[in-house]
C-alpha cells in the first residue's frame, strides 16, 4: 500500500469526523417549542411555512449490515454546499459513531465519512471514507423533501494483520432525515 493512499484515507476520515463534530454543535436534539395558541376570538397571524417534515428516520448500512444507533441528525447549508451529519456518542459497537457527507446543490457528493472510535479490524477505530476525485470509490445522492439518501463505495482502513493487502472497499447506504436545515 502506498503512503499516499494511507494519507488520503486518514485525511478523508479525519475531515469527515471533524465535520460531524462541528455540526453536532449546531444541532439541537430538543423538540421545537409549540407555537402559542391565539386568544379566543382572535386569529393567528399568517407566517412563513415551516421546514418540510422529514420522511422517516436516519439510517446507515455498510456492506449491507445496518449500523444501529440512536442518531442525532444535523443538516446545515452554506452557499451551495449541504453538510449532513449523524452522531451517536454512546454507540455500543462503535463507541463515538459519526457519519457525515457533503453534497452540492446539484446533488454531487463531495465527501462521505463513517467513523467510530472502536469497532474496526484488529482493534483499530472503524473508518470508511469517500472523497470526490480520489481513487477507490464513488457516491451519488437523491433528495426527497428534507431527506437525503447517499449511496456508494468508499475506502476503509486497511487490515493491519495484512498491510500488504491494501485498503478495503465498502459499500455504504445512508439516509439523512433532516427535520430542519440550518441556513437552508
Amino acid at each position: 500500500m502506498s503512503t499516499a493512499t494511507i494519507r488520503l484515507c486518514t485525511a478523508a476520515v479525519a475531515a469527515s469526523a471533524a465535520l460531524a463534530l462541528v455540526l453536532t454543535g449546531c444541532g439541537d436534539s430538543k423538540p421545537a417549542a409549540a407555537p402559542a395558541t391565539p386568544a379566543p376570538g382572535s386569529s393567528a397571524p399568517a407566517g412563513p411555512a415551516g421546514p418540510a417534515a422529514s420522511s422517516g428516520k436516519s439510517t446507515v448500512s455498510v456492506d449491507g449490515a445496518a449500523l444501529t444507533g440512536t442518531f442525532d441528525t444535523t443538516c446545515a447549508k452554506q452557499g451551495d454546499v449541504l453538510a449532513l451529519a449523524l452522531t451517536d456518542n454512546a454507540n455500543g459497537a462503535y463507541g463515538t459513531l459519526a457519519v457525515a457527507a457533503t453534497v452540492t446543490g446539484t446533488g454531487t457528493v463531495q465527501a462521505v465519512g463513517i467513523t467510530g472510535s472502536k469497532g474496526g479490524s484488529s482493534g483499530l477505530p472503524y473508518a470508511v471514507g469517500f472523497g470526490k476525485g480520489q481513487p477507490g470509490g464513488l457516491a451519488q445522492s437523491t433528495k426527497s423533501g428534507n431527506t437525503f439518501h447517499v449511496t456508494g463505495e468508499g475506502v476503509g482502513a486497511p487490515d493491519m494483520t495484512n498491510p500488504t493487502a491494501g485498503p478495503k472497499t465498502s459499500k455504504f447506504d445512508i439516509t439523512f432525515a433532516c427535520s430542519t436545515i440550518v441556513g437552508g
